[in-house]
C-alpha cells in the first residue's frame, strides 16, 4: 500500500488527473454497463415472453377457427328438420329397405357439398339410437365402424352421452383399426357429439365428423422457432390432439400434468414454469381446447451476443478512446500551473515584475490572477490601499444617497401633505397623499413579486392623479374577482399598458374616455383586460409594437422604464411559453390587452429553485 502511495506521489499532475480519472470514471462506467446489461437482459426476457404468448394465442386462433367450421357443419346436421325425423321415426323397418334413404329423405347432398367445399372434413357418421341404418361417408377411402352396439363399447361415447349435446374432440391416428374406424387412412381430429331432443332427456343419435390433422399440424408446426420448443394441444377433456416439437415426451408430459393441476383462472393465457421451462397455455372458452407452448427459459449463455459482449466492447472501446481526450484536459489543466509554477520560481529569485497570463476563469486561473495581484501589491502596496480605500468611501456614499432620495421625496410629500391639511386644501392634500402611496408602491424595493391587491391599490392610485388631469372626461373601473386578489404576479405589468392607454389613446381623442380594467380565473390561470375606448391603433402602430429590430417604431411606445417589450421580457422569463399577451386594436374603436397567466406564481419559483440548484 505505501509503494502505491510513493508511486502515486511520484506522479506529474497530468499523470495525476489520468490516473484519478480513470479511477473514479471506470467504476462508474463499470456500473452502467452492468444496469445495461441487467436492462438487456431482462428485456430480452419480456421479448421473449411477449413473443411466446403472442404465438400461442395465435396458434389457439388457429385451431379454433378450424375447430368452428366443423361444428358450425355439426350443429347444422343436429338442428336439420328432416334429419330429426329420420333420428325420431318410430318403425325404422320400413325406411331401413330404402337403400338411399338418407339420400332420399335428408338433405346429405348439402351435406357433402359443404365436405367438398371445406376440403378438411374427410368423414361424417350419424348413428341413429332408433335403429335406423347409420350414415356413414367418408372421402379418404377410411372406414366407419358400422354397428352402432360397437360404438357404444366406447369410452367417448359414454363421455358424449355424459355431456349431452357438447362437442368432444379425439385424435384418431392412422392405422387399420381403432375405436372409430375399422380402417383409418390418414390422422384425424375426430369430433364426436350426442344428439338430443329438445328436452335433452331422449337420445336421438350420435354424430361423428373426422378432419384432417395435417391442417392442425402445420399450425402448430409453423408457431415453433428452433428444437428448443414444443407445442401440445389438449382437448377440453384431457384427449391429447396434437404434439409436435423436439422435447423429449416424458418431459412434455411431466411438465403439462403438473401445469395443468394450477387452475387457468380468468385470464385465458397463462404463465407458468417448470425447471428450465417456460409453459404457457392458451384455452379457448367456446370449443374448450387448451394449448400449451413449451419453452425453454431464456438463459445468459443465449443472449451473451447482444447482451454481454455488447456493453463489455462499449465499455473497453470507451475506456480507449477516454484516454486521448482525458490527456487533452490534463495539458489544459497542467499548462497553467506550469507556467505559474516557473513565474513563482522566478518571483522567489527577486525578479517582481512576474507577471502570469490568466488564460481561465477556474482555480488555476483564480491562483495566477492572485499571483499577479501579489506581485502589484508589493509593488504598489502604499498606492494601491489607497485608491481602494477612497473607492470604498465612495460606494458608501453612494449607498448612502441611494437610500436617502427616496425618503428624502416620501418626507418631502408628507410635509407637503400636512400644509395642505392645516390650510383647508383637503383635495390638494388628498392627491398629494395619493402620489405619495403611488411613489411608495411604484418605488419599493423587492424581488418584483407583488399580490394582485397591491397591483390593484397602485393602478387606483395612478388613475386617481390621472383623474385629476382630465377630470370628468376619464371614467374608470377596475373590477377584480376576489378569488385572485391573494394571487401573487410578477410586479407592474398592467400599469405600463393603463399608463399606454392614456398617453396614446386618450391624449389623441376629444370627449370623454373609458377605461375598463378586469380580472378573472379559471381552474388554472388569470386572465386580466385593460380595454379602452380611445384612438385605437393601425395593423401598422400594431406591427411596430413587436418589432424588435427598428428601435424607432418601439421607441413611441415606451412607457417610462416599464415598455411593452419590458414585460413581455420579464413574462417569458418567469411564465416561459405558458402566458398569453395579445393587444387587439381598431382605429377609432379602442384597444384591448388581453393577459393571460398561471395561478401559483410562488409555487413556480420555488419550482425553478429547485431545478436551478439540482442543476
Amino acid at each position: 500500500m505505501r509503494r502505491i502511495r510513493n508511486w502515486i506521489l511520484k506522479l506529474s499532475i497530468r499523470q495525476k488527473l489520468v490516473f484519478y480519472s480513470y479511477l473514479i470514471i471506470t467504476p462508474i462506467l463499470l456500473l452502467i454497463s452492468i444496469l445495461l446489461l441487467m436492462h438487456n437482459y431482462h428485456s430480452a426476457v419480456q421479448s421473449e415472453e411477449d413473443r411466446c404468448i403472442q404465438n400461442v394465442q395465435s396458434i389457439s386462433d388457429g385451431i379454433s377457427v378450424v375447430q368452428k367450421n366443423i361444428m358450425e357443419m355439426g350443429t347444422y346436421i343436429c338442428i336439420n328438420d328432416e334429419v330429426n325425423k329420420i333420428l325420431t321415426v318410430d318403425e325404422p323397418e320400413e325406411l331401413n329397405r330404402d337403400a338411399r334413404l338418407w339420400m332420399n329423405h335428408a338433405p346429405m347432398q348439402i351435406i357433402q357439398d359443404m365436405v367438398a367445399i371445406d376440403g378438411q372434413i374427410k368423414t361424417v357418421a350419424i348413428y341413429p339410437e332408433n335403429g335406423i341404418i347409420p350414415y356413414l361417408s367418408c372421402v379418404d377411402r377410411s372406414s366407419y365402424i358400422g354397428d352402432i352396439e360397437q360404438v357404444k363399447q366406447q369410452e367417448i361415447y359414454d363421455l358424449a352421452v355424459q355431456e349431452k349435446g357438447k362437442f368432444l374432440w379425439q385424435r384418431v391416428w392412422r392405422r387399420y383399426q381403432s375405436d372409430t374406424y375399422q380402417f383409418n387412412q390418414s390422422d384425424k381430429i375426430v369430433m364426436y357429439r350426442e344428439i338430443y331432443d329438445l328436452t335433452r332427456k331422449n337420445k336421438l343419435g350420435y354424430l361423428v365428423i373426422g378432419s384432417s390433422a395435417d391442417i392442425f399440424d402445420e399450425i402448430c408446426q409453423n408457431s415453433l422457432r428452433d428444437r428448443q420448443e414444443a407445442v401440445v394441444v389438449m382437448s377440453e377433456y384431457g384427449a391429447e390432439l396434437v404434439r409436435c416439437g423436439n422435447i423429449d415426451d416424458e418431459i412434455v408430459s411431466e411438465m403439462i400434468v403438473e401445469s395443468s393441476s394450477e387452475p387457468m383462472g380468468k385470464n385465458l393465457i397463462q404463465n407458468t414454469t417448470w425447471k428450465n421451462y417456460n409453459i404457457y397455455r392458451c384455452r379457448d372458452e367456446e370449443t374448450g381446447t387448451v394449448v400449451y407452448k413449451i419453452a425453454r427459459r431464456v438463459g445468459w449463455e443465449d443472449l451473451s451476443n447482444t447482451i454481454i459482449y455488447a456493453p463489455l466492447a462499449l465499455l473497453i472501446g470507451f475506456l480507449i478512446g477516454l484516454y486521448p481526450v482525458l490527456l487533452l484536459v490534463s495539458d489544459i489543466v497542467s499548462k497553467p500551473l506550469h507556467t505559474l509554477s516557473v513565474a513563482m520560481e522566478n518571483f522567489k529569485r527577486g525578479d517582481f515584475s512576474q507577471k502570469v497570463e490568466v488564460m481561465t476563469q477556474d482555480e488555476v486561473g483564480e491562483a495566477s490572477a492572485c499571483f499577479n495581484s501579489m506581485v502589484d501589491d508589493i509593488r504598489e502596496l502604499i498606492d494601491k490601499n489607497y485608491i481602494l480605500a477612497l473607492k470604498e468611501r465612495e460606494s458608501e456614499l453612494d449607498v448612502l444617497q441611494a437610500q436617502m432620495n427616496p425618503h428624502f421625496l416620501y418626507n418631502t410629500l408628507d410635509s407637503l401633505y400636512w400644509k395642505a391639511t392645516e390650510s383647508g386644501s383637503d383635495e390638494i392634500a388628498e392627491d398629494i397623499l395619493t402620489l405619495s402611496q403611488l411613489f411608495r408602491l411604484v418605488l419599493n424595493r423587492g424581488d418584483g413579486i407583488v399580490t394582485v391587491r397591491m397591483e390593484a391599490e397602485l393602478l387606483d392610485r395612478y388613475l386617481h392623479i390621472q383623474k385629476m388631469r382630465f377630470g370628468k372626461r376619464l371614467k374608470y373601473e377596475i373590477s377584480l374577482d376576489q378569488a385572485i386578489m391573494e394571487e401573487e404576479i410578477p410586479k407592474l405589468i398592467l400599469q405600463p399598458f393603463v399608463e399606454n392607454a392614456i398617453v396614446h389613446g386618450f391624449e389623441k381623442v376629444d370627449g370623454n374616455y373609458t377605461l375598463s380594467i378586469i380580472g378573472s380565473r379559471d381552474d388554472t390561470h388569470m386572465t386580466f383586460q385593460v380595454i379602452d375606448t380611445g384612438a385605437g391603433m393601425s395593423a401598422e402602430q400594431m406591427e411596430a409594437i413587436w418589432d424588435k429590430a427598428d428601435s424607432r417604431k418601439y421607441a413611441s411606445q415606451r412607457i417610462g422604464r416599464y415598455a411593452i417589450k419590458n414585460v413581455k421580457e420579464r413574462l417569458e422569463l418567469i411564465y416561459h411559453d405558458n402566458y398569453k399577451l395579445q393587444i387587439n386594436s381598431r382605429v377609432g374603436q379602442g384597444t384591448t390587452v388581453v393577459i393571460s397567466i398561471p395561478c401559483g406564481l410562488k409555487e413556480i419559483r420555488q419550482h425553478e429553485y429547485q431545478v436551478i440548484d439540482c442543476g
